[in-house]
């Protein structure tokens, strides 16, 4: 069997959840047969491209220089005129849209197609509909699709669109109205694409074999009557710190892992620290927060807080894994599932989580962590992890055994294998 996987980014090194998930994806692919991977040389900021690891039926790997972001003043027209959201015509995909045609064109046969995200899917079927494309070779075999929606991105920006404006503590009535006006602004543009990502997301459906997305709940929420689930996952450390009836230091300390310029993780902190923080810390004076993720600049102003440390992209995560009593998922925004709570789950870390940051992965309050949304409520809930050594040991132990059941790895890229072997043998039948 042969397989493309196109991707929106270079996957390799894995240093984000979107990364992760499509490096663990080709690694299911080739377990069911010989994969090709072509992608856009995204790096993300601070980690040096690598070249590909060793993949079982990993072969060819084409990367591609990404192009310019259309400038708005370009796309806006293209966006009041149309029906795409604007996200699908700010990017331009034609060098990676070339080079899918090209392959599909010649070459041994694809026998699946699996894209990851509508962000590769959809510049490949607007191309497919001139001329060019209808013309190709009939005797050439028509390749199953499969779509990775990951996110649900109507979803998204409905949840988004509910947050109010963030405004950095002690700043003037000028920076408030600039903030304000850029608020809602994008509000307003969101409300439109909400609509049109839920369109593209049907319409995309109803072309391709499977869409798959990351939670039974997702399905429902889809749609999609062909929407299938592989859910994320996390690997399994080497070691863990089982032992949390102590503090793993002398100062009680909470972790934040996540990028900061991605909005739910940034909105996420910025909230923590206004809201939560000083709760915390009028129980428990000592209580540390520590935040790890890249463009730290964005949140500058919670480094210069009572109780906050900014560090940024660190070396090695796995000091921090290992000092923290208590990880934090303050996620307001946002779809899909989160892959801090499960690295939390697997490091067999006592959680604290909102309700949206724990969507579509099977914790239960106070079995598996614990789960609060009002900022009152999620700062007793640190305080109490902090506090009391026997609540710490029996949910990170609970959590610790939900993972190995349901979410390491190597268990999802068993069941995806099977997946693919299976649309492809329907197909040919």
């Amino acid at each position: 069997m042969r397989i493309l996987m196109v991707a929106q980014m270079y996957p390799w090194p894995p240093v984000d959840g979107y990364r992760q998930r499509l490096s663990h994806m080709i690694s299911a692919l080739g377990q069911a047969g010989e994969v090709e991977l072509i992608s856009v040389d995204r790096h993300s900021i601070g980690a040096e491209r690598v070249e590909p690891p060793a993949v079982t039926g990993l072969g060819k790997v084409s990367t591609l220089t990404p192009g310019p972001e259309t400038p708005m003043r370009d796309w806006l027209r293209l966006w009041v005129m149309g029906d795409p959201p604007r996200r699908l015509i700010a990017v331009d995909s034609y060098e990676l849209t070339e080079a899918v045609l090209r392959r599909l064109e010649s070459g041994p046969d694809i026998d699946l197609v699996f894209y990851s995200l509508l962000d590769t899917w959809w510049p490949v079927h607007e191309a497919m509909k001139n001329s060019r494309t209808a013309t190709r070779s009939n005797d050439r075999i028509r390749p199953v699709e499969v779509v990775d929606f990951n996110d649900l991105e109507n979803l998204s920006l409905k949840l988004r669109r509910r947050n109010p404006p963030r405004f950095t503590p002690g700043s003037g009535p000028i920076a408030h109205l600039r903030v304000l006006s850029r608020w809602a602004i994008s509000r307003g543009f969101d409300l439109i694409d909400e609509r049109r990502w839920d369109a593209v997301q049907r319409d995309c459906a109803a072309q391709v074999a499977a869409v798959v997305v990351c939670s039974e709940l997702d399905i429902e929420r889809s749609g999609c009557t062909n929407a299938v689930v592989v859910g994320n996952g996390a690997q399994a450390p080497e070691r863990i710190m089982t032992d949390r009836m102590a503090l793993q230091t002398a100062t009680p300390t909470m972790l934040f892992v996540g990028a900061l310029d991605y909005e739910p993780n940034s909105d996420a902190v910025e909230w923590f620290v206004r809201e939560v923080m000083p709760q915390i810390l009028a129980k428990v004076p000592a209580a540390r927060l520590r935040i790890v993720g890249r463009n730290p600049e964005r949140v500058s102003w919670v480094g210069s807080q009572p109780g906050v440390d900014l560090l940024g992209l660190v070396d090695d995560l796995a000091p921090e894994l290992d000092s923290a009593d208590v990880s934090i998922v303050p996620i307001r925004v946002g779809a899909g599932t989160r892959l801090k709570v499960l690295e939390a789950l697997a490091h067999c870390i006592p959680l604290v989580t909102t309700s949206i940051g724990s969507e579509g992965i099977a914790v239960q309050h106070n079995i598996d962590a614990l789960v609060a949304d009002s900022a009152g409520e999620f700062a007793a809930a640190c305080i109490s992890l902090l506090s009391e050594g026997e609540l710490r040991q029996r949910l990170s132990q609970a959590g610790a055994e939900l993972f190995r059941r349901q979410y390491e790895w190597s268990r999802i890229e068993a069941d995806l294998a099977s997946k693919v072997t299976s649309w492809v043998e329907q197909a040919q039948a």
